[in-house]
């Protein structure tokens, strides 16, 4: 689609009801992953985030891992309902992104840069923070639904056993998307932008 950058972040909603369609090729999915993965800013330009992207089966298995670890925890009178929105707002989607980030690469910027060490993690969060906006915003332009959703440290280790991630990347998120069936809610205003921002040295 062609948009610019402020219609194109200001359509990135949370969409819920995904279908198994796509409207581009795989190819320039991944090609755009690529693309953002290597210009998204790092501290110190680490280039701690990595990325899983997970179609068709490998996608289906990852959600089958959500909802087998979940159903041991919910209790059985309320899990019909986890059930049918896993199925219906992820599962049933096109593919899922996995957002790592990588405690190695990590580790050796602690070392590389002791100055620093202890604002390491804040940093990595603020880096993955901009990669997870920058996919989504990506995704959505491309004509996508996703979310965010967070059930690590839940499915950590099923994840990591079935498709052998390296012991040292750390999950942070799951970005699952489909061919949007629903429009997203609204933007909802809290609270009117001029309480949320400053201005010295310009009189609007």
């Amino acid at each position: 689609m062609s948009r610019t950058f402020i219609e194109a972040i200001s359509h990135r909603r949370s969409n819920y009801h995904l279908e198994n369609i796509s409207p581009v090729a795989t190819t320039h999915i991944l090609e755009t992953i690529d693309r953002i993965l290597s210009v998204v800013p790092s501290p110190f330009n680490v280039q701690s985030a990595r990325i899983v992207v997970l179609f068709d089966e490998q996608h289906i298995a990852l959600w089958d891992i959500v909802e087998r670890e979940l159903e041991s925890r919910i209790p059985k009178d309320i899990f019909a309902k986890t059930r049918q929105k896993l199925h219906r707002s992820f599962r049933s989607g096109f593919g899922t992104i996995l957002i790592y980030e990588d405690e190695a690469t990590l580790n050796k910027s602690r070392i590389d840069t002791p100055d620093y060490a202890e604002n390491v993690n804040r940093w990595s969060e603020q880096s993955s923070g901009m990669l997870q906006f920058a996919l989504w915003t990506a995704l959505e332009d491309m004509g996508f639904g996703a979310s965010l959703q967070h059930y690590n440290p839940l499915i950590d280790k099923a994840v990591s056993e079935r498709w052998l991630i390296d012991k040292s990347w750390r999950l942070i998120a799951q970005m699952p998307f489909g061919l949007p069936k629903d429009n997203p809610a609204p933007h909802i205003q809290k609270l009117p932008i001029h309480q949320r921002r400053l201005v010295f040295g310009f009189e609007e």
